[in-house]
């Protein structure tokens, strides 16, 4: 059994822990609400961007592009996948699920004799598969630290290389996996198709559907398309990152908030013990003074 001591100096090491979880639970909660707070002022420009080109698609000719964004490869050899998730631990599962998804979804396209390129956001997430060899883009470097405010020239430079690599004809498709954010505690792992940009495409001449708008083009629709669809673009990618810094906050605030309560139970285990300890020395004192006055009265 532990002595005293032992146990005095347990408690105080896991106080001085639960002390540092508390703290970096209310600094997450703080960076979650801020990240919150940007994700809801930027779903009204997203959701508005979304709807005009949609509307936009639906009205233009049928079977034309305006945009070689939105023209898919008729063959996909090359896969590019824009993954993202945290330059720092002590998150739970967050870090982990992201890695697992994108390795999964990687070897899944290596299957399908698919050659992959990764373009990574983190250090977690970098070295993971710096490690393991797997082929990760030059551009991986610049994006291993995450800046929290997220900058237009990142997402800009970001948009940019993607783009370029798919317009060059380097890569045939970029597919993006990042932590869809859902809650402060629920969020979830998730791959989506980015380039070629899909659900814009317009309506078919045997499709059901009606074009949902009448336009009248001013410019005309190529010039209009070459000045949204970057927009889009950018506009995706900011809320791949934003979504992901939120969910990282999320499971750090939840991660830190169980280690302070896994913390408090310790630490009354650990008094439960001293006390059981120091009562136990008590009484075999007294036994001792009770046997030495007996031994003497004897």
């Amino acid at each position: 059994m532990p002595s005293l001591r032992d146990l005095r100096r347990r408690i105080k090491s896991v106080e001085g822990i639960r002390q540092i979880t508390r703290a970096m639970q209310m600094v997450a909660a703080t960076k979650l609400r801020r990240s919150q707070q940007r994700i809801e002022a930027a779903r009204p420009y997203t959701q508005k961007m979304d709807e005009i080109l949609s509307h936009l698609g639906d009205a233009i000719r049928a079977g034309t592009i305006y945009h070689p964004l939105l023209v898919p490869r008729a063959e996909v050899k090359r896969l590019l996948i824009i993954a993202a998730a945290s330059d720092k631990g002590l998150c739970g599962s967050f870090n982990s699920n992201v890695i697992r998804l994108t390795e999964r979804h990687a070897r899944e396209a290596k299957d399908a004799k698919q050659e992959v390129e990764l373009l990574l956001v983190g250090r977690k997430i970098h070295d993971y598969f710096r490690r393991r060899g797997w082929p990760v883009r030059p551009e991986s470097e610049k994006y291993r630290s995450i800046n929290q405010q997220l900058p237009i020239d990142i997402l800009q430079e970001l948009t940019d290389t993607t783009t370029s690599l798919f317009l060059s004809g380097h890569v045939d498709r970029v597919d993006m996996v990042y932590t869809e954010f859902r809650s402060a505690i629920s969020q979830k792992a998730t791959a989506r198709q980015f380039i070629p940009i899909s659900g814009l495409a317009p309506a078919t001449e045997d499709s059901d559907r009606e074009p949902a708008r009448d336009y009248i083009f001013e410019p005309e629709p190529g010039q209009l398309f070459r000045m949204l669809i970057p927009k889009y673009a950018r506009a995706v990618i900011f809320k791949m990152l934003a979504e992901s810094l939120a969910s990282e906050h999320g499971g750090r605030m939840t991660a830190m908030h169980n280690a302070t309560d896994n913390a408090a139970e310790m630490i009354d285990t650990l008094t439960l013990q001293r006390n059981k300890a120091r009562q136990s020395a008590i009484t075999k004192e007294l036994s001792e003074i009770v046997g030495g006055a007996e031994a003497l009265r004897g």
